[in-house]
C-alpha cells in the first residue's frame, strides 16, 4: 500500500497540490496589494535579480574553469597510494 502511495498517488497529486498552493498565495498577494499592505520584498524585481545572479554564477564558473588545472599537453601522474596515503595527481617533471 505504501509503495502504491509513493509511486502512483503522490506523483499524480503533487502537481495539483503545488498549483493549489500557488493559487492561494497569488490570491493573498492580490488582496494585500489592493489593501496597500503588500510587503516591500514582494515588489522587488525578482526577474532581474535572478538573471543577474545566473550571469554572475556563469562568469565565476567560467573563470574557475579557465584558471584551474594545467596547460594542455602536460603529462600527469595519476593519483596513487604512497605509504597508505593517497597522493593526488600532479604534472610529471621532465
Amino acid at each position: 500500500m505504501m509503495r502504491f502511495l509513493l509511486t502512483v498517488i503522490l506523483p499524480l497529486l503533487s502537481p495539483l497540490i503545488v498549483y493549489a498552493a500557488y493559487l492561494v498565495l497569488a490570491q493573498r498577494k492580490v488582496r494585500l496589494a489592493g489593501e496597500g499592505r503588500l510587503p516591500r520584498w514582494q515588489t522587488a524585481p525578482w526577474g532581474v535579480i535572478t538573471m543577474s545572479g545566473l550571469v554572475l554564477m556563469l562568469i565565476s564558473l567560467g573563470y574557475w574553469r579557465i584558471s584551474r588545472g594545467v596547460a594542455p599537453g602536460v603529462e600527469l601522474e595519476p593519483p596513487h597510494l604512497e605509504d597508505g596515503k593517497v597522493v593526488p595527481s600532479r604534472p610529471v617533471e621532465p
